[in-house]
């Protein structure tokens, strides 16, 4: 075996095999799992020679559950391995410096996911958790290490509710989502809910203290049983900037808040921010970074395709007494000339999805922002947006890997720009 790649295998000298569980230089025994793309791809079983990096995981379902593929990595050398891949992807683009990575504790961190439910015949009981690699299956766990405590601990409870249903195999997934103090659980149901059901759900909220949501068609479907009030919201805090955000278990939120709240300082950080700069946060969500910003900043403005993020932002703003942020429905990736909102903006905040924000960037040329700092869940499409960046006069001066996603090859990290030959 001779290096580890983006899929968390370790990967033969020719290619043609990769090894879950596996790392370089090791010896190990493996069985096939699946064959993709003319790779044949193999589970450890047994370690005949191991790593110095390596390390017994804490979950004994690690080396087959799709949630985690890195357990068997110590977590330094899991970062060394994630700021050479965003190194690689980056290629002839240096940064002057690579900042410390931004981490936390690697374990009970995870505080959204989407938890697979199955009856299985054979073994004739319900199983809860992610899914195997590579494989279509639930995978039998009691609990999950890398899950926050209050749901980690809530799997087997799960199983048994599921499994004293009327019909638990209408139940195929179960929505997870979480804030500093407050869990909500969505159902996924395809078939209705009796009345003994509906007792038996709301009774599992009371005893657990979680909100109980069902979903019987789309998300549009999604709605709360218990508690029976009209408080539907979960909540969050950025303490160093006094900020509380309310946010639905189907807002987009970090799924890592106590990375979260050193990502966000960071940024912030990075930003060198004025009292009378105006900052363009691109990509805002729910106003994680805008409201941070609004802090420091003359102005700010938020831009988000999502409605129903831009209502929640303005929300959160109310909520915290900010008056110099405003936010506006945008879609940042047309081919446009005109942005709303980035006039006399001088520097920009960029926090976008998997696909970059290439369009955002192109037009960045024209404006007069001198300092743009990048917060990216895909190398890839970073180190694009940065050579197009660097095209039109910005320096790349710092990075660094975020580890949003310890244990899981997940890469986010972080960049600042700053355009060469003006005041910044």
């Amino acid at each position: 075996m001779v290096t580890v790649a983006e899929d968390g295998c370790a990967h033969s000298a020719d290619g043609k095999q990769a090894v879950f569980g596996a790392l370089p230089g090791e010896k190990v025994k493996a069985v096939p799992v699946a064959r993709k793309r003319k790779r044949l791809y193999l589970r450890t079983t047994e370690v005949l020679a191991s790593s110095s990096h390596r390390v017994t995981p804490m979950c004994k379902a690690a080396s087959f559950c799709g949630g985690c593929s890195f357990q068997h990595v110590s977590h330094a050398y899991q970062l060394e391995l994630k700021q050479a891949q965003v190194q690689k992807q980056f290629g002839q683009i240096t940064p002057r410096e690579w900042m410390e990575p931004i981490s936390a504790p690697p374990y009970g961190y995870r505080t959204k996911a989407r938890l697979g439910v199955k009856y299985v015949d054979k073994k004739d009981r319900v199983l809860v958790g992610f899914r195997e690699k590579m494989k279509p299956y639930i995978t039998d766990i009691e609990n999950c290490p890398i899950l926050v405590d209050p749901v980690s601990s809530l799997i087997e409870p799960l199983i048994k509710l599921i499994s004293g249903l009327s019909e638990p195999r209408t139940i195929p997934q179960i929505e997870v989502a979480c804030g500093d103090n407050d869990v909500a659980l969505i159902f996924r149901h395809m078939a209705a809910m009796s009345n003994e059901d509906m007792q038996k759900l709301h009774s599992f909220g009371r005893e657990q203290s979680v909100q109980m949501f069902l979903q019987p068609e789309g998300i549009d479907s999604t709605h709360k049983i218990f508690p029976q009030d009209d408080d539907d919201l979960l909540h969050y805090r950025l303490p160093d900037y006094d900020l509380f955000f309310q946010f639905s278990p189907q807002d987009f939120t970090q799924v890592n808040l106590a990375v979260n709240r050193q990502m966000v300082a960071r940024a912030v950080a990075l930003l060198d921010i004025d009292p009378s700069d105006e900052v363009f946060d691109a990509f805002c969500g729910i106003g994680n970074f805008s409201l941070a910003i609004s802090r420091f900043a003359k102005k700010v403005t938020g831009a988000e395709q999502s409605a129903s993020s831009i209502a929640r932002a303005r929300d959160n703003a109310r909520l915290n007494g900010v008056e110099n942020v405003s936010f506006v429905v945008e879609d940042l990736q047309l081919e446009t000339t005109e942005i709303n909102g980035l006039e006399g903006v001088n520097k920009v905040l960029l926090d976008p999805p998997r696909s970059g924000a290439e369009a955002m960037v192109k037009r960045l040329a024209s404006s007069n922002v001198v300092r743009v700092v990048y917060v990216s869940c895909n190398p890839e499409t970073l180190a694009r947006d940065i050579g197009i960046l660097e095209k039109q006069g910005f320096e790349l001066r710092s990075a660094g890997i975020i580890d949003m996603f310890p244990h899981t090859t997940h890469v986010e990290s972080i960049a600042l720009l700053v355009r060469q030959g003006l005041p910044h």
